[in-house]
């Protein structure tokens, strides 16, 4: 059910808070793709290299952070969840085709994400934001 209006606070519930958060640690996994692609590219690289090497990391980080953003501000849920869900999809593609998804950045790499996706779509978070979403109509 629904708050209403009134009762939705300015304050985000915790799960917001922690899903954000998760959500912003999410981020280091694209950055460090970002600076591999970059270390790799060599001296007049930037001019050869594949567009997406380097526009791929840059849209995941910039949804995660602005998901992050919206989420605390009571925006939206949305953006967060399915942020954090391209980039586990795109992990899961890489880890089937080979790539590293263990060791050092577990934690970063698939428990962040997981977390971030389930706590930000909690019903909760959802009815928070819808909350303050009628409130901002008024």
């Amino acid at each position: 059910m629904l708050p209403t209006a009134h009762a939705a606070g300015r304050r985000p519930p915790a799960a917001a808070i922690v899903a954000a958060v998760l959500g912003l640690l999410s981020c280091a996994i694209p950055a460090v793709l970002l600076l591999v692609v970059l270390a790799l590219s060599g001296p007049g690289g930037l001019e050869d290299a594949d567009w997406v090497d380097y526009a791929l990391p840059l849209v995941l980080m910039c949804g995660l952070v602005a998901g992050a953003v919206l989420l605390l501000l009571g925006r939206s849920w949305l953006a967060l969840a399915v942020a954090a869900a391209v980039l586990l999809a795109l992990m899961l593609v890489a880890r089937w085709l080979g790539g590293w998804g263990g060791g050092p950045f577990f934690f970063l790499g698939w428990v962040a994400p997981v977390l971030a996706v389930v706590l930000s779509s909690l019903p909760g978070v959802r009815s928070w934001v819808a909350g303050r979403r009628a409130e901002r109509a008024r």
